[in-house]
């Protein structure tokens, strides 16, 4: 099933809603990961996603889906966001890379940037996260997430939807 939200498409089975407690509890090669985020079937509903651009729920997507991901996202704190942003911006564009989506996050100053990449195999995927996040480490100290993760379970290598574009 596809959900299209702002410029995005997602092809998802499933989605998660963000609760007030901890769901989920694993231990993954020494570490426990706690997850607030309940595991749904379907596609969420016009309703819930409409609640979930007010701020009042918190809706996430699976970002791999059959070994593959439609996107690789960066995540990082609005605080000097217009400076890194250009750094960012510029540095996508020297390898390659023209197309991508900024989105104000549900997390308070927090920024999405989606990069498409149309079914990319999950390997190829991390090798082209820790090419942009060398790349950027070179020119920043400021630090940012990248999904998907290679240090994560797949099923927790989830995006929670944006609110609005930037």
């Amino acid at each position: 099933m596809k959900l299209t939200i702002f410029d995005l498409t997602f092809d998802i089975e499933g989605y998660y809603i963000k609760r007030e407690s901890i769901v989920e509890k694993i231990t993954v090669n020494t570490r426990t990961l706690y997850s607030r985020f309940e595991a749904m079937s379907g596609i969420p509903s016009e309703e819930l996603i409409k609640l979930h651009l007010k701020g009042e729920v918190v809706l996430a997507l699976p970002l791999v889906n059959n070994d593959c991901v439609p996107y690789i996202v960066l995540e990082y704190e609005r605080e000097e966001s217009n400076r890194y942003y250009h750094l960012i911006k510029h540095l996508l564009k020297s390898i390659g890379i023209e197309t991508f989506y900024t989105y104000q996050s549900s997390r308070v100053n927090h920024v999405q940037i989606f990069i498409p990449r149309l079914n990319l195999p999950l390997q190829q995927a991390y090798t082209e996260v820790e090419k942009i996040k060398h790349l950027l480490e070179l020119k920043s100290t400021k630090r940012c997430k990248f999904y998907p993760d290679k240090n994560l379970p797949k099923n927790y290598n989830k995006i929670t939807l944006p609110l609005k574009k930037m």
